[in-house]
């Protein structure tokens, strides 16, 4: 898959983005960019023709550890889909936030790639996530998820409406109800 890509320079300015926008990109299984929304391309700052045929790790800050990334890849891997928080980089070195929510795509029974939906944390998830990942960057040892974000999965199941209530509007309430069901079955384990 994609190596680990040191982009820079890097600023302090943060880029943010509406509760209620939703950045949406696809990629082939090398996360090879096939498609992004305007969002995306207004947000990271990079046109259409930058990000597509681009590898996703274009948006990649140096702040994310590479464990992080592992877990990623792994998971997506294994055909299961992948949540997050991400911190990301412009093309002009500011960074911008995201709540991921990374799903394997398939055709007709196969796996041929990967949508992620991007919708905005909120303040406290994000100096959560900032304080884990220098933690993380640190060598300190790794905690579980709900842990190092200081929420429970109640709170997990709360930033998956999000995104299903998105993908019930871009594709459908069956896709919501699908995903809907997935996690029930998760959080009921």
């Amino acid at each position: 898959l994609l190596a680990m890509r040191q982009n820079t320079p890097v600023t302090d300015k943060e880029e943010t983005f509406g509760s209620d926008e939703r950045l949406i990109s696809t990629t082939n299984l090398r996360g090879v960019i096939e498609d992004a929304n305007d969002t995306f391309i207004r947000v990271s700052g990079f046109s259409r023709e930058e990000l597509e045929g681009q590898p996703h790790n274009i948006v990649r800050h140096p702040d994310m550890p590479e464990s992080v990334y592992a877990n990623f890849w792994e998971t997506l891997k294994s055909g299961k889909p992948w949540m997050g928080l991400v911190k990301n980089r412009c093309k002009n070195g500011d960074y911008y936030w995201v709540s991921a929510y990374v799903s394997p795509i398939y055709k007709e029974g196969e796996q041929v790639g990967f949508q992620s939906v991007r919708t905005q944390p909120s303040e406290r998830l994000k100096q959560n996530a900032l304080t884990a990942y220098k933690r993380i960057n640190k060598g300190a040892s790794s905690m579980p998820l709900a842990q190092r974000f200081g929420m429970g999965w109640q709170l997990l199941g709360a930033g998956a409406s999000a995104v299903i209530a998105a993908l019930a509007a871009e594709y459908g309430i069956g896709a919501g109800d699908t995903l809907m069901s997935w996690g029930s079955h998760l959080l009921a384990r």
